[in-house]
């Protein structure tokens, strides 16, 4: 019995290790990415601070984004030439991606495992719920918490908890053609008087239940998927006037059962630099990305029934993993470096991601977009959570029901008795 337990500890050992280092004979050909970040000559005995970096944040190579970067990570050497930076690309999921390699290597490869790394939002809760992560409060410096946008913290907390701190953040929000609107589009009533040729993401994608687009304007409207005791729930009023706005578009011809076919805001984009859409939903690192591709378009909030700012909020949050305290005192001086706000400014910008903290963002050249997220931050919403709700389904399938000629009392009536059969 001893010898087999010490044979299975011995495999999960290994899978652990070929889950970090991409081992061709355990895992397939070794990922690409799984390689230091950029070549060093490391200092023999140097302590070390190692620092996992995600694919999907990795900037295109000889950019400028990727030149900043690397020069930031240049000049922390330079400044702590004690320490050996070791900062490595990591796939954001998948087979050998961060949250699995984290599970697999806990408490079996922990010498292998990052001090520091970047995960995305839905990682986050999951590794947090775990136990993969350290609670950060008393680890990040007070002069930077202090520095947080309003309503970014959110992003990093788990049950009021704080095991992540925002870096990049992403919204969502429209774009349009102020020539078209007699005013900026904020409200139901705006979009059924202007009547414009307007493209959103209605249908859902193969990791959605509901679009994000009906998913915040109900909830906007105080609507709720759960209620006290976490049962699944959908209230009528909100429901009800939410598709009754729907299918007074559809009889005015703005809105048809077309836009199911759209589940992310990538699919028109062609269509609004053609000028064939007045008004689109468009994801903030998209939009920055291609913003010199348009003309004469403005930004603006998504419409709510009384006009309200809502967004959906995303981002990468830096956690920490090292339980020792002298690998947290080093990876403490890589994070706060990293942290610096005109270094956040900078890599942000070429990234076309926000950066979190006010003093960075106050340092972006596209002052007018870094403006109008400073404000629509604190009304963005984490959904990952409702997307999981079966009430949310329901949601979806009287907005497709909607957009195909059904009654909104009927599509109302068939999904709050489907929540409570």
């Amino acid at each position: 019995m001893l010898r087999r337990r010490t044979f299975q500890q011995g495999i999960w050992s290994l899978l652990a290790i070929a889950a970090i280092a991409g081992t061709a004979a355990l895992a397939g050909a070794a990922p690409p990415n799984d390689q230091p970040a950029q070549a060093q000559q490391a200092t023999p005995g140097a302590p070390r601070v190692r620092v996992w970096w995600p694919d999907d944040l990795y900037p295109a190579e000889a950019s400028e984004a990727e030149t900043i970067l690397l020069r930031q990570w240049d000049s922390f050497r330079g400044t702590y030439r004690s320490y050996d930076l070791d900062v490595r690309r990591k796939r954001a999921g998948g087979l050998g991606g961060i949250l699995p390699t984290l599970r697999a290597a806990t408490g079996v490869a922990t010498g292998a495992l990052p001090d520091l790394t970047l995960m995305r939002r839905a990682d986050l809760a999951t590794a947090a719920s775990e136990g993969l992560l350290v609670p950060l409060e008393d680890w990040i410096p007070a002069d930077v918490l202090d520095e947080l946008l309003p309503g970014a913290r959110s992003l990093g907390e788990v049950d009021g908890t704080l095991y992540g701190f925002p870096y990049a953040v992403m919204l969502t929000h429209t774009l349009y053609r102020p020539s078209v609107f007699s005013s900026p589009p904020q409200t139901f009533a705006d979009i059924l008087r202007d009547e414009p040729v307007y493209l959103f993401p209605a249908g859902t994608g193969a990791s959605a239940v509901v679009n994000t687009t009906l998913l915040l304007q109900y909830l906007q409207a105080g609507g709720r998927l759960v209620d006290g005791e976490g049962n699944p729930t959908l209230d009528h009023a909100s429901v009800l006037s939410l598709l009754q706005y729907y299918a007074t578009g559809v009889t005015q011809e703005i809105f048809g059962p077309e836009l199911l076919d759209y589940t992310q805001s990538t699919s028109y984009w062609a269509d609004f630099v053609a000028g064939e859409a007045d008004l689109i939903h468009v994801d903030s690192s998209y939009y920055l990305a291609h913003q010199d591709e348009v003309e004469n378009e403005a930004v603006g909030t998504i419409p709510t029934q009384n006009g309200d700012s809502v967004s959906a909020l995303n981002g990468w949050m830096w956690v920490l993993v090292t339980h020792d305290p002298d690998r947290q005192d080093r990876a403490r001086a890589f994070f706060s470096w990293m942290m610096r706000a005109s270094q956040q400014a900078a890599l942000t910008e070429a990234l076309h991601v926000i950066p979190s903290q006010a003093r960075a963002l106050e340092l972006w050249q596209n002052q007018s977009y870094a403006q109008f997220a400073a404000e629509l931050i604190p009304s963005g919403r984490i959904i990952a959570t409702e997307l999981r709700s079966g009430a949310a389904s329901l949601l979806q399938e009287a907005l497709a029901d909607v957009l195909r000629g059904l009654a909104p009392v009927q599509a109302a009536d068939e999904a709050i008795t489907s929540v409570t059969g």
